[in-house]
């Protein structure tokens, strides 16, 4: 077979592959099917079939303004999805799916929180008090029926102070200082797990006094607008209460909140039960629009009897933002390196896989998620509803905007964090013809390993590491376009994949986490 001939297929045909298998939540590839006859290719040979131009090519295709920017969801992110069935096909790969296909489709309703019926009230000394939407807090979530309980302060969600089951039946009151920024939304996560490991109805944040009345209500308003949610079931409901509406709840429970709010930060906490208090919550809501979205997984099986029954998976996201705000006439945004660069590399080492003369003795998965930017929520959906066995899957290669800044030197987020980090550095050094430095994290402040695709493996204790290049004045611009990106860096940063990938995937250890990585991982997702 000759160097590109699983190139770009036309668009007629990648149409034809999204009429899709019905929508299913449930079904896996619940046997291993047989085995793919392997090529001929030595391993450097295999790698030599991944090409600037072959990447090109399937970059110009996906990022082309006829794919509208890829949006989660759209008829072009389905294309798409499409064209990298085919491709597997064409290769001769097996589907690693729901119910026997190369599809993961989950759910992505669009819901309206009712503002008119969304109500927070609490009964206790002094009487009943009812709280105002988008004056004395605002919500998340939902339910279709009330949520009624007693009120228990547990400071910022420890471990200490929300055991698993503790706060069945009750409404968790957490702090939650801070503006609304990234450290917001990651505290208000861990807050929301662990109100949920304790079994709480109902989720009550108490915002600081840095809040103003017309924050809130920005936020507020914000949430009562139609919002894309993930899944069926809707999420216990979360209200986020302003300091001074709280200070009165604290009251008619008999708590002084300004002498307990300081303390919701130390490591330890005892839970104060507000005394005599019961809250009644609802947050109706309606489905505006049923929608779902696709993943895509495909396999090729491993060649040792036992090891082929675990798995590594090579990860990207096929997804982008769309069509927005145009920019200089352009309201297209492509997405060329984010993330059609990772997309097309994946599927470059998966060309390379079936080329190779002597297959891995692990099987080899190769991951496409969607909905990476609104939230991680493909991949989510995927850790949470695994079409292969999780405790299986051995590690996590992600790949994502590998086309843009420095041509010899790629970072590898997450090395510290697994033996991962150290199989990377090694087959850097045994491939200088590549010309790559494989960098340590050169930006621990952005915290990009909790921020990529990757971290829905990790936080299911997966080891993982994470490719990236960095972003650019393109970045989720209408600029961000094929034309701009260093083909031939992608080209190499996918070999370089390739390689490890094939050496994790034959080693007869399983990578292992370093232990104050796993550590940190565990504390923010528990």
């Amino acid at each position: 077979m000759s160097r590109g001939s699983f190139a770009v297929i036309p668009a007629a045909l990648a149409l034809v592959a999204c009429a899709a298998p019905a929508f299913s939540q449930t079904g896996a590839a619940s046997s291993m099917p047989a085995m793919t006859p392997a090529g001929t290719a030595s391993l450097a040979e295999a790698a030599a079939t991944i090409t600037p131009q072959d990447l090109y090519a399937r970059i110009e295709y996906i990022a082309s303004d006829e794919m509208r920017g890829r949006d989660t969801p759209s008829r072009e992110l389905n294309i798409v999805a499409g064209y990298l069935v085919n491709q597997y096909k064409l290769m001769g790969f097996q589907p690693a799916g729901e119910n026997g296909t190369f599809y993961q489709w989950y759910p992505y309703p669009l819901r309206r929180l009712s503002s008119t019926a969304a109500r927070l009230e609490f009964a206790g000394r002094g009487g009943t008090q009812t709280l105002a939407l988008n004056r004395d807090f605002y919500a998340l979530g939902g339910t279709a029926q009330n949520v009624t309980g007693g009120m228990v302060f547990v400071g910022n969600g420890q471990e200490s102070a929300t055991a698993e089951g503790s706060l069945r039946g009750r409404v968790a009151v957490m702090a939650l200082p801070g503006g609304m920024n990234r450290d917001f939304r990651l505290a208000r996560n861990t807050r929301r797990n662990s109100a949920r490991r304790a079994g709480a109805a109902a989720t009550v944040y108490v915002l600081d006094r840095s809040w103003t009345a017309d924050s809130l209500a920005k936020y507020g308003t914000a949430a009562t607008q139609p919002q894309r949610t993930v899944g069926t079931e809707l999420a216990s409901p979360e209200f986020f209460v302003t300091y001074e509406a709280a200070r009165r709840l604290f009251t008619a429970g008999g708590a002084n909140l300004d002498q307990l709010y300081p303390r919701a930060g130390e490591a330890s906490f005892r839970p104060v039960a507000l005394s005599g208090v019961t809250a009644t919550a609802g947050l109706p809501v309606e489905t505006v629009e049923a929608s779902r979205a696709p993943n895509v997984v495909a396999m090729i099986p491993g060649s040792d009897p036992q090891l082929r029954n675990e798995y590594v998976v090579l990860s990207a996201h096929m997804d982008h933002v769309g069509v927005g705000q145009a920019v200089n006439g352009d309201s297209i945004f492509n997405g060329a390196d984010d993330d059609a660069s990772g997309t097309t590399g994946i599927l470059e080492v998966a060309e390379a896989f079936a080329r190779l003369g002597q297959r891995p003795k692990r099987t080899i998965v190769f991951l496409h998620v969607s909905g990476e930017e609104k939230g991680l929520i493909g991949s989510q959906w995927y850790s949470d509803h695994p079409t292969l066995p999780l405790e299986r899957i051995v590690a996590n290669v992600n790949v994502d905007m590998i086309g843009r800044n420095a041509s010899d030197s790629v970072v590898v987020i997450g090395k510290d964090y697994s033996t991962l980090g150290g199989v990377a550095n090694r087959l850097a050094a045994a491939h200088p013809e590549l010309g790559l430095t494989l960098a340590d994290d050169i930006w621990p402040e952005e915290r990009f390993f909790f921020r990529s695709d990757h971290f829905n493996f990790a936080r299911k204790e997966v080891p993982a590491i994470f490719f990236f290049s960095g972003v650019h004045p393109d970045y989720h611009r209408p600029s961000d376009e094929v034309e701009r990106l260093d083909t031939d860096k992608a080209a190499r940063i996918a070999r370089m994949v390739f390689y490890i990938a094939n050496d994790v995937a034959n080693d007869p250890q399983r990578p292992r986490w370093d232990p104050k990585g796993l550590e940190e991982v565990r504390r923010l997702t528990q």
